[in-house]
């Protein structure tokens, strides 16, 4: 099991690369169900805030709940509205059907993240461009073996993609994923998989696809959960 380090100490590693309690108040409102404790003691080691630090990682402390809510796909899609591209809300799917969006799957009002501290690779990794969605899962397991982290490092949920990213942009200004999207592990009702991405002025994209697509924007921004 990890070690845990003091909140402060993982700032002085990460600078910036910080988004915690204080960050997430001041963007998303009065979050929920995280204690002090939790809040302000990180379950990763001193070497492995280092290790996240040198690949450029940024470490977040996710939440299941604000303003009395469970905090989900739908509920920031009401909340930031401008955040994401509502022309594919209820337009867009993976057969570029008419009829299927985001707003018409049940799991968008019942997924939430664990509330927990995760490290988020900041960008997508270059192995996994091009690649089918096994053939990405591949290529990250040999990712996580080279870092000697098998079965430590996972693709994100569609939720937690969100949830990182509008988290991260509040608080840094910082707009993650904004020319590729992230492969998620969240799948549809038909089958695809949800990929969330190409983050620009128009808005985040939330488009779902089969197994068997492929190109060159879409990959994989693995997260590590505590040990």
């Amino acid at each position: 099991m990890s070690d845990s380090t003091a909140l402060g100490t993982a700032r002085e590693i990460l600078g910036g690369d910080v988004v915690g309690l204080e960050e997430l108040r001041d963007g998303f409102g009065a979050v929920e169900g995280l204690t002090a404790e939790r809040a302000n003691s990180v379950p990763f080691s001193v070497a492995e805030l280092r290790g996240a630090k040198e690949r450029g990682e940024i470490l977040i402390l996710r939440a299941a709940r604000c303003n009395g809510e469970p905090l989900t796909l739908q509920w920031l899609i009401n909340r930031f509205s401008t955040a994401f591209d509502r022309s594919l809300l209820r337009k867009m799917g993976y057969q570029l059907k008419d009829d299927w969006g985001i707003e018409l799957e049940p799991l968008a009002t019942t997924a939430v993240c664990r509330s927990q501290w995760a490290l988020v690779q900041r960008v997508i990794l270059e192995p996994t461009r091009n690649l089918s969605y096994d053939e990405q899962d591949e290529e990250l397991e040999r990712y996580a073996q080279q870092r000697g982290a098998s079965g430590k490092l996972r693709r994100r949920t569609a939720i937690e993609i969100a949830f990182d990213t509008l988290a991260v942009y509040h608080a840094r200004g910082e707009r993650l994923l904004a020319d590729t999207w992230d492969w998620s592990a969240t799948r549809t009702l038909d089958g695809g998989y949800l990929n969330l991405g190409r983050f620009t002025d128009q808005g985040m994209q939330v488009l779902s696809y089969s197994r068997a697509i492929r190109h060159g924007r879409l990959g994989v921004c693995p997260t590590r959960d505590p040990d």
